[in-house]
């Protein structure tokens, strides 16, 4: 229960970075993954991305955290539905449209978190540990196969939609996720000071780097073609249900076996994939507001 709570107060703090960054890049310079460079100097000269950056990282570190204190199949689709959560609510503070099928998921996520919490009071192990050379493999795949994909299809001129962008950008993350469950484990089994020298020796602060290094070109790239409330749920649930099925399999962890319990955590994990299917008929029409909005905002002279 303390890794679930430590789950959804990260996620506060990584969708409060996620909307300044938002902000930032809709006023700012187009961006691609094509012009790395380029991409970097915009992003890095933009003082209010940085700082928002910073907050979606503590949130990071905050969802490393849970990791270690909850099992994956809690804690990661805790994760997922508080930032979705989230950015409707700021949505419509903001005073922006929403469609009804993301009224219907802002409604949806807390029965998604209430059920996950219920599936956790069986007191099932956290895993800890992984098969490392496994994890390595797959977590390498998985980030060369995201770049590969998104560079072929940009490379032969096609236009790449900000979810598909986005869907890629969460495979990208959810292998950092792995690195993260990874690190989670070693603070969890060995406390903060003595876990330091164990995680610099092992291979999950540079994959996880890696992973998260990808994850933000592509995930920011789509950000800025679209709302973060499309993209952002899009890149969560994808990266969700990598890091809940691999993680899960990879760290040997169990699921409840009392069927009620288990009922739960699969409803409670199911419900967090239909925001899915309830934001993506809307990312057409969020990509033409956001163009339109991008264009009256631009600064002269702005490519």
């Amino acid at each position: 229960m303390i890794g679930l709570l430590v789950a959804l107060l990260s996620a506060v703090v990584y969708t409060i970075g996620l909307t300044v960054e938002q902000r930032a890049l809709h006023g700012s310079e187009s961006i691609s993954i094509n012009r790395p460079l380029h991409l970097a100097r915009v992003l890095l000269g933009n003082p209010r991305w940085v700082f928002g950056c910073f907050f979606a990282a503590l949130g990071s570190v905050g969802l490393i955290v849970s990791l270690g204190l909850a099992p994956v199949s809690v804690a990661q689709p805790a994760f997922a539905a508080g930032v979705a959560s989230t950015l409707l609510l700021i949505t419509l503070v903001m005073g922006e449209r929403i469609t009804r099928g993301e009224y219907v998921a802002l409604g949806v996520m807390p029965v998604a978190l209430g059920l996950l919490s219920l599936s956790t009071v069986d007191g099932a192990e956290t895993g800890t540990t992984a098969n490392t050379p496994l994890l390595v493999t797959v977590s390498v795949v998985t980030v060369v196969a995201c770049v590969a994909a998104m560079g072929f299809v940009g490379g032969r001129g096609k236009y790449v939609s900000a979810a598909a962008m986005g869907a890629a950008a969460g495979l990208a993350q959810g292998s950092a996720g792995l690195q993260g469950k990874g690190l989670g484990g070693l603070l969890a089994d060995n406390g903060f000071l003595a876990a330091i020298v164990p995680a610099l020796l092992s291979p999950y602060p540079y994959l996880y780097a890696l992973g998260w290094a990808v994850g933000i070109v592509l995930f920011q790239t789509s950000l800025q073609r679209s709302r973060a409330s499309i993209t952002a749920p899009v890149s969560n649930v994808v990266g969700n249900v990598f890091v809940v099925v691999v993680g899960t399999l990879l760290f040997g962890e169990q699921l409840p076996e009392d069927p009620l319990l288990l009922a739960l955590r699969v409803g409670g994990f199911t419900l967090t994939l239909v925001v899915v299917v309830l934001v993506r008929g809307n990312v057409a029409q969020a990509e033409a507001d956001t163009s339109r909005l991008r264009e009256e905002r631009a600064p002269a002279g702005a490519e």
